[in-house]
């Protein structure tokens, strides 16, 4: 079901481990925060939903943008500027973290991974398609599918083990304790993830527009 030799391409391979380790970032940061919001801050389900709207709304704005640019300059700078926004948003979070701050300073730092998690969103799974020929397009999504979701248990997986091993959540300080380095641990995925990133290839479209931008210049210029 799951034909080994499409991993063989470079950019399907990394386009799809940059896929794994997005997703797992994004849930395992999820997972953590919310619950900051709720046990540790004392916000009702509702209210912490809509402190996190700058950091889940993002992708309302940035994602279509982060497509057209992605179809100019390739995925590889979106995929990889993504992933990195991501990471150092999430390490601001988790600095900022404590038993009694002042909600607007998280602000910034939803938005700044907000924005990162919306440029790798939907530019990792088209990346790894644009790298398989058509005849294979329904087993490279398939593919890719999964590994977002096998991405999303990991990610929860390694934070909850990091949280426990440094917290617990009988009390707001014990809660807050665990959170920021499960917190580091997900930003660490994030930046593991630029990584992978840079690994992607330009694409065909990409490429044959750079070259055919100097011949458009040359033309344009000519009598």
């Amino acid at each position: 079901m799951m034909p080994l030799r499409l991993f063989a391409g470079r950019t399907f391979a990394a386009a799809n481990a940059t896929a794994f380790l997005m997703s797992a970032t994004i849930f395992a940061a999820a997972f953590l925060v919310v619950q900051y919001f709720q046990f540790a801050l004392g916000n009702s389900p509702l209210a912490a939903g809509l402190r996190l709207l700058p950091w889940t709304a993002t992708p309302l704005v940035v994602a279509p943008l982060a497509g057209l640019l992605s179809d100019r300059i390739g995925p590889r700078p979106v995929l990889a500027s993504g992933m990195l926004l991501q990471g150092a948003g999430l390490i601001w979070v988790a600095a900022l973290a404590t038993t009694s701050p002042a909600y607007p300073s998280f602000i910034a730092p939803l938005v700044i991974a907000g924005a990162g998690i919306s440029m790798a969103l939907p530019v990792a799974p088209a990346a790894a398609l644009s790298a398989v020929p058509p005849a294979d397009l329904g087993k490279a999504s398939g593919i890719n599918s999964t590994l977002q979701r096998f991405g999303s248990a990991f990610g929860v997986a390694i934070a909850t083990t990091v949280f426990t091993a440094n917290g617990h959540i009988a009390t707001p300080a014990s809660f807050t304790a665990g959170l920021r380095p499960a917190l580091q641990a997900a930003a660490a995925l994030s930046l593991a993830g630029v990584l992978t990133a840079l690994a992607v290839k330009p694409t065909v479209r990409a490429a044959q527009t750079a070259q055919d931008t100097p011949q458009l210049t040359e033309a344009s210029q000519t009598p």
